[in-house]
């Protein structure tokens, strides 16, 4: 079974003060997509999650440190501010982000199934402290929603959880959250040499107790549906042997061709076969939105969730990548994928 929860705050709240990528239409576009195919729209709108304020910035507590939540604080009394040249705080961007952040903890202690969880700001380039991994900016997120359902999962009880975050950009706020943790992340993005966060190379595997737990697939520019579809059959290998407990899915469909931040080219057959993948895992799933600005929020993220809910469909492959770049990035991935199966299996 799968939900998908809209938190309505997310549509109104945390809105730029001139042109943005990240702002309010972003949902309407998803929940205007699903409203058109009634074999998927299943809307729960979340207007309160009855916990206090107080017990929220304790759970963000949790993942984020003491001063960096201070700091958000501070912020949110003399908005609009900015965070960094790229993220902004305007009215109600830390209450939505609060609110987004403990629902995604919440359900993480409850999903039996798969649920998603469609609101923003996202999160998973949001470190302990704000910017990870020597990141110059925190790419649009206040704080780290993936993180929380991890620790959801934790709480819970599941020893073994597994992450995918199919987002364009490295998750490198995560990354950076649990890189000394067995927590199993696989993160497939564009070439991190060409594209921000520039983090995320094959060799950042982990380290301490989570060396190898760390799977970093980097896709070139203009790599198409082909080579996303081999990795995504790498991956669902690799899950499949681990047998995670949980996953959770950091969900970007801004490396839709042409959805206007990156450089891939992925279509719909792509997304679909991501949402098969974490269907056949047959465990519980939080799936948290990330990024997507135009096209990948319609044509991306309908195909996915066709995927999650097993929708028969014949997409086929529309875009391919450069022979000479899919050999090289198959070949890299290969031996990352190697290396890591050697520790967490």
């Amino acid at each position: 079974m799968l939900k998908i929860l809209i938190v309505s705050e997310s549509m109104s709240l945390h809105r730029p003060l001139g042109e943005h990528p990240e702002n309010p239409s972003r949902i309407e576009r998803v929940l205007n997509s699903l409203r058109n195919i009634s074999e998927l729209y299943e809307e729960i709108s979340v207007k309160s999650i009855g916990v206090s304020v107080e017990e929220q910035l304790k759970l963000a507590m949790r993942i984020h440190s003491k001063g960096y939540i201070d700091y958000l604080m501070r912020l949110s009394k003399i908005i609009p501010a900015l965070i960094d040249e790229d993220t902004y705080m305007s009215h109600g961007s830390l209450e939505l982000a609060l609110a987004t952040f403990t629902y995604c903890y919440l359900q993480a202690l409850s999903a039996k199934n798969t649920v998603f969880i469609v609101s923003r700001p996202p999160g998973h380039h949001a470190g302990r402290s704000g910017k990870a991994m020597s990141a110059i900016t925190q790419g649009f997120c206040i704080l780290n929603n993936a993180a929380a359902v991890i620790m959801g999962f934790m709480d819970r009880g599941f020893k073994k959880i597994a992450v995918l975050d199919f987002d364009v950009h490295h998750g490198n706020g995560t990354m950076e959250i649990f890189y000394s943790e067995k927590v199993l992340q696989v993160d497939l993005h564009q070439d991190p040499s060409t594209l921000y966060p520039h983090t995320g190379y094959p060799e950042e595997m982990g380290e301490s107790e989570g060396f190898g737990y760390k799977v970093n697939l980097i896709l070139p520019e203009g790599a198409g549906d082909d080579l996303y579809l081999e990795l995504t059959s790498r991956v669902k290998e690799l899950f499949k042997e681990y047998a995670p407990e949980a996953i959770v899915v950091s969900a970007g469909f801004d490396a839709f061709f042409n959805d206007g931040l990156a450089d891939l080219a992925a279509t719909e057959v792509s997304y679909y076969k991501l949402g098969e993948l974490v269907r056949s895992l047959r465990v519980p799933v939080v799936i948290v939105l990330e990024g997507g600005y135009s096209v990948g929020l319609v044509r991306g993220v309908v195909s996915f969730i066709e995927g999650l809910k097993g929708l028969l469909r014949d997409y086929t492959v529309k875009t391919t990548t450069p022979r000479a770049l899919y050999k090289r990035a198959l070949s890299i991935a290969e031996r990352v994928l190697e290396k890591s199966s050697k520790r967490v299996l």
